[in-house]
């Protein structure tokens, strides 16, 4: 597997966005795992593309492309909207940011994450092609620009009435960055071809309103007024340890359902996991017993077998909970003195 493939790979792994996991500790091992649970493909950039590609391997997970136009967020016409809670909140993330849209036949959106404010990304699909946009702090512009600049040749690039900078991954993979507009800066990445495919699809981009914008939005998406109710519907089943606390699983901006998925499972499982492992060095085999009883269910939680066709965090979760049924450390990540707390960066747990 060459480093462009290991790229479109761990892009579509990452169920946390790709300004989370860019501040993970990276790991060499990681890249020996990933040919093994990742499976989907489409480019996402990340710090230091061609070093730290293998940051986080074990948070592995495509979330689903689902290609659907829909009003679900903000449907025209529907006279409750502007004074909902929902509404307030979308639309306030829609107004802060540079709202882009592709204008040509076949393209929608299919994901969007880490949707605030501040920063956030989403998915252009037109069968199996993808063009990528971010948003991010314009007091970042220059650290992303730097990094994708190391490696990579570069020339200028006239997109959206600003000047910026087109950087060359591979000779099909390609990325943009604009320079900081208002709180904001752009990046745009995408691998639709050559060179040539790519400067015509970027141009394609045309900046559109709050509600044309709005209604564009994927129904894959999780409303925050309806994430407490999502949340639930996911823990239902679940089996969880003394003193667990949903109430952080609760604070949620818009995301796709996977990510909303990888977040609470992945919180039930850290904290099984982290009881395991202190029972483990307490001698306390009760404990040690109970957790893995509590994770070999994990192999029958039904919002882990809807992930599963969509991506591999639930493999790895999985992996976790038959380990420690064989007595084993969930190490995941590398042989260092807190090789068992691996799974802490492997689930992302805090």
């Amino acid at each position: 597997m060459n480093d462009h493939e290991l790229d479109r790979l761990l892009a579509r792994a990452n169920p946390f966005g790709d300004d989370s996991v860019r501040r993970l500790p990276a790991d060499a091992a990681a890249s020996d795992l990933l040919e093994e649970i990742v499976t989907t493909t489409a480019p996402t950039p990340e710090l230091r593309p061609n070093r730290r590609r293998r940051v986080i391997v074990l948070v592995a997970a495509a979330a689903a492309i689902v290609i659907a136009l829909t009003g679900v967020f903000f449907p025209r016409g529907n006279p409750a909207a502007p004074t909902s809670a929902y509404a307030n909140e979308v639309r306030a993330v829609a107004e802060a940011n540079q709202r882009l849209l592709v204008d040509a036949p076949g393209w929608k959106v299919s994901r969007v994450d880490e949707f605030t404010t501040d920063l956030g990304e989403m998915t252009f699909a037109n069968g199996n092609q993808r063009l990528e946009v971010f948003w991010r702090p314009a007091d970042q512009y220059q650290t992303y620009f730097d990094d994708r600049a190391h490696d990579n040749a570069h020339e200028p690039i006239t997109l959206l009435g600003q000047k910026g900078t087109m950087f060359r991954y591979t000779d099909t993979d390609f990325t943009t960055i604009l320079p900081a507009k208002g709180k904001n800066f752009l990046e745009i990445r995408g691998g639709a071809g050559d060179e040539t495919a790519y400067r015509a699809l970027v141009r394609k981009l045309k900046p559109v309103g709050v509600d044309e914008w709005l209604d564009a939005l994927p129904a894959s998406a999780v409303k925050p007024a309806d994430n407490k109710k999502t949340v639930d519907a996911m823990l239902e089943g679940l089996p969880t340890p003394d003193g667990f606390d949903t109430a952080k699983l609760y604070q949620q901006t818009v995301g796709d359902r996977y990510q909303v998925g990888a977040r609470v499972t992945g919180a039930v499982s850290c904290a099984w996991l982290d009881q395991w492992t202190a029972a483990k060095k307490s001698g306390d085999r009760a404990k040690v017993a109970e957790a893995v009883a509590a994770m070999k269910t994990s192999h029958g939680w039904p919002i882990l077998k809807e992930m599963a066709k969509d991506g591999a965090y639930p493999d790895v979760i999985w992996e976790y909970a038959d380990s420690i049924a064989k007595g084993q450390a969930p190490a995941g990540l590398a042989k260092t003195p807190d090789a068992e707390l691996g799974y802490v960066d492997g689930l992302g747990c805090k």
